[in-house]
């Protein structure tokens, strides 16, 4: 029998602990809300210190305004801030912080202790509160700024803690964290500490350019370009990858609403349906862009998260985004002499004599659509091979037209599937362990996927922060090169929203990276060989990636073609 309990008003300490919890899901949300504090102070340097991927210590220091030493004690009581006063304040909001929320909620779960000074105070203000209970301030030593420390975090409610994951997964979430924020304000010099070892930096110089190689790395901001469009009051500014630019998830694709991260689908959308025509079907660009609306025409008040906002006029602002990276890439690509080579470190050619005529990307999805109808090879009689990519061939019922790389992706799929299955993927071991940079996403994929890669022929350790230690890779991609093999195959298993997904993605990724490419001269046996490979495999008609491994030209249209019928 089902004892009913009385109905009661919680107590204070357990309601401020429960809307804490939404507040600061993990150490990620509060670098993240302490950043937001700092920047509404008008910092222009702001240094982050963690230790144990924030469960131990979180430290901000800023340049910015300091906190008054009467309002000090008054910061650290749930619903106090100085951003509002009245509802009206809601629609003109230009800070990023404003339900006065934060700085309660991180002291409900955790020890914290600033020291803060403004510039019309001689001495600093020191003030500590631990789990809830605050003790005197009392005067320090203190520059203009405030020194902030977070520690013990979640030591008084262990449900939480049990749910954060494992430290190094942690550290890449809040370096995340402050990427983002470091993308969102580039006249901010942000630095990035974990465990004593520097990690990230940004220049603070103000434009965007000079922060993407710190956080896209040197090589894929080289390959980015600019975009601007201002219309109806709608600023649209940032930069986006190039075509031969993408990705199999959209993970790097950043967009800023007056400054803040905003994760909206609306706008993602509208950014990516603008490269229609321009990528394959499944890869996604790099992209970090600002959107600068009039206050009055944004609601960022959806979500405790503060990453979700609402426009007043959603369809201008979509079409806005959509219109300054289509003309931005319309640019590009009437400014090129050549074709432009439809790169993806993925499942497309990855140099830049691997190209894809642009006509054949228009007409993917009438391609896409009849080839479904193979549902097994004939058998087939080479002809040769057209622009080192195509293999030409000829059936009972007309002529095929194979992709190579595509063709050969397939073959290996279905072959390190099968080994997978067994257990029987050989690996080869490197003379050298080769060090390989990863990113915040990379490295939670590797903690997560350790087990399978291992199975997969990879011995991957970590090293560093924001490293690994590559000791041995599959036998099959051994040559191919380290870095961009490890890199790529992380990639695709970073943010997987079926976790069944992860040993295809990886598969797929490897076998992308160890196939035959496009401009790969093969001579007849080699061709031979690898169609006859493609006619036993279970689904010869795509790729892993979902592209077409062939084209069918019967000879009824062949016929038609030439006005024989």
């Amino acid at each position: 029998m089902t004892v009913r309990m009385p109905i009661q008003v919680m107590s204070p300490d357990l309601a401020l602990k429960i809307a804490a919890g939404e507040v600061v899901e993990r150490p990620a949300s509060a670098v993240r809300e302490l950043l937001d504090n700092a920047l509404d102070a008008g910092a222009k340097r702001i240094a982050v210190e963690v230790e144990d991927a924030g469960l131990k210590t979180i430290r901000v220091v800023d340049d910015g305004a300091g906190m008054p030493r009467d309002e000090l004690a008054l910061a650290f009581r749930s619903h106090a801030t100085s951003k509002i006063r009245d509802l009206d304040d809601l629609q003109r909001l230009s800070s990023l912080g404003f339900r006065g929320e934060a700085l309660p909620s991180i002291a409900a779960i955790s020890r914290v202790e600033v020291q803060t000074r403004t510039e019309e105070e001689a001495t600093g203000t020191r003030f500590s509160i631990a789990f809830g209970e605050p003790a005197a301030p009392s005067p320090c030593a203190a520059p203009r700024g405030t020194r902030i420390t977070v520690s013990d975090l979640f030591s008084n409610v262990p449900a939480r803690r049990t749910f954060v994951r494992s430290l190094r997964a942690e550290g890449g979430q809040i370096a995340g964290v402050v990427m983002r924020h470091a993308l969102a304000h580039p006249d901010v010099q942000f630095t990035l500490a974990l465990d004593g070892v520097s990690t990230f930096s940004s220049p603070g110089s103000g434009r965007l350019e000079d922060v993407a190689p710190e956080v896209f790395g040197a090589v894929t901001s080289k390959s980015m370009m600019p975009v601007f469009r201002e219309e109806q009051g709608i600023v649209v500014e940032g930069i986006v990858g190039k075509p031969n630019l993408s990705r199999q998830n959209r993970s790097l694709i950043h967009i800023f609403v007056n400054g803040r991260s905003v994760a909206n689908r609306s706008l993602i959308f509208a950014l990516t349906q603008a490269f229609s025509g321009f990528l394959m079907s499944g890869r996604y660009p790099v992209a970090a862009v600002h959107l600068t609306v009039p206050p009055n025409e944004v609601d960022p008040n959806i979500h405790p998260s503060k990453s979700e906002v609402r426009f007043a006029r959603e369809r201008e602002v979509h079409g806005a985004l959509h219109r300054a990276v289509e003309a931005a890439l319309t640019e590009h690509r009437f400014g090129e002499n050549r074709l432009e080579p439809v790169t993806t470190n993925g499942d497309q050619p990855s140099s830049a004599d691997e190209q894809i005529p642009f006509g054949l990307l228009q007409t993917l999805d009438q391609v896409q659509a009849a080839i479904p109808e193979i549902r097994a090879m004939p058998a087939l009689r080479i002809f040769g091979q057209a622009n080192a990519t195509f293999i030409v061939a000829e059936g009972p019922s007309g002529l095929y037209m194979i992709d190579q790389h595509a063709a050969h992706e397939r073959v290996l799929f279905d072959r390190f599937d099968a080994e997978l299955e067994v257990g029987d993927v050989s690996s080869q071991s490197l003379l050298e362990p080769a060090p390989v940079e990863l990113n915040p996403g990379q490295i939670e994929a590797l903690e997560v996927n350790a087990g399978l890669l291992k199975r997969a022929g990879f011995d991957l350790e970590p090293f560093g922060s924001d490293a690994c230690l590559v000791r041995s890779v599959p036998t099959a991609a051994a040559r191919t090169k380290v870095g961009d093999l490890v890199s790529e195959v992380l990639t695709e298993l970073e943010n997987l929203s079926e976790p069944g997904a992860a040993r295809e993605r990886a598969l797929a990724a490897l076998a992308c990276k160890a196939a035959v490419k496009a401009g790969a001269s093969l001579d007849v046996e080699e061709m031979r060989e690898l169609v006859t490979q493609l006619e036993s495999t279970a689904r010869p008609a795509t790729c892993p990636h979902g592209r077409p491994t062939m084209i069918h030209l019967s000879h009824t249209q062949l016929e038609r073609e030439f006005g024989r019928r």
